[in-house]
């Protein structure tokens, strides 16, 4: 299981969550700023044993 958390455009952790799936996580993250427009949300991954946040990439790879 992997910890996510959703970054406001300032910077300030806005949402902790533990989810099982990425696809889960991405839902999550939709859901915890919808309404806002604003440019610069993020999300972050710390898988179970890492101590290091990680940017959560959904772009496939794509440019």
């Amino acid at each position: 299981m992997a910890t996510y958390r959703v970054i406001d455009p300032k910077g300030d952790v806005v949402a902790t969550k533990d989810i099982e799936s990425a696809d889960d996580a991405h839902a999550w993250f939709v859901d915890s700023k919808a309404d806002n427009s604003e440019l610069g949300w993020r999300m972050e991954v710390r898988v179970e044993g890492d101590h290091d946040w990680r940017f959560f990439d959904d772009t496939e790879g794509t440019s």
